[in-house]
């Protein structure tokens, strides 16, 4: 479900945050609401009762994030469960190695503020650093040609044209899943598209 507005970003810190986030998350598991992404893993990973059984499914990156949806998983038990099966929760053995690859994602936004806001939700939440980062508005129009690949360029100067706003994030490919699932589940972006991946500078295959 798309939210109306980015979530506004809580001031006692990130790590605050993502424990409400997940605490949140867990009691709509619970609730039996499970069409929401968990707020790290995304649609990644799913979590169902079944009887008076919690069964977890999907892939993490690494054992100690498996380890980590195990462990809310099983602080939760005695409320709507009693066990928990993580038997179809696999760790990815062969991740896409990082810095091989960059992609760029493309979003649009109603204004410059609410372009900035967005961009400053998904950083903080996807805990990714981008490679590079750029709000372009009617303002700066010039710098999209130098920052987009050429078959984006019409389709973004037309929104920018149309009074919108682009926000262009570079990132690596590895970490492009978290940050699109933000930007088109939790923020305002009425278009969003990500580029086919290249060779990051230095990268080899």
């Amino acid at each position: 479900m798309r939210r109306t507005n980015p979530r506004p970003v809580n001031r006692r810190g990130e790590k605050g945050d993502r424990a409400a986030r997940i605490g949140a998350w867990w009691d709509d598991v619970v609730a039996g609401d499970t069409d929401e992404p968990h707020p790290v893993h995304g649609y990644g990973v799913s979590a169902r009762l079944t009887g008076e059984k919690l069964v977890l499914a999907g892939e993490v990156g690494s054992r100690r994030e498996r380890d980590e949806l195990l462990k809310e998983a099983r602080t939760r038990i005695g409320h709507g469960f009693r066990q928990v099966d993580s038997s179809r929760l696999r760790v990815d053995e062969h991740p896409e190695k990082p810095g091989l690859l960059d992609q760029t994602l493309i979003a649009t936004f109603p204004d410059s503020s609410t372009a900035a806001l967005a961009s400053k939700f998904v950083m903080e939440h996807s805990r990714v650093t981008p490679k590079e980062m750029a709000i372009i508005d009617r303002t700066n129009l010039g710098k999209l040609r130098g920052i987009l690949p050429q078959d984006y360029l019409e389709d973004a100067t037309k929104r920018i044209e149309c009074r919108e706003a682009v926000l262009v994030l570079r990132v690596d490919e590895t970490e492009v899943f978290k940050v699109r699932g933000l930007l088109e589940e939790d923020t305002r972006s009425t278009w969003t598209v990500t580029t086919p991946p290249q060779l990051a500078s230095g990268g080899k295959r």
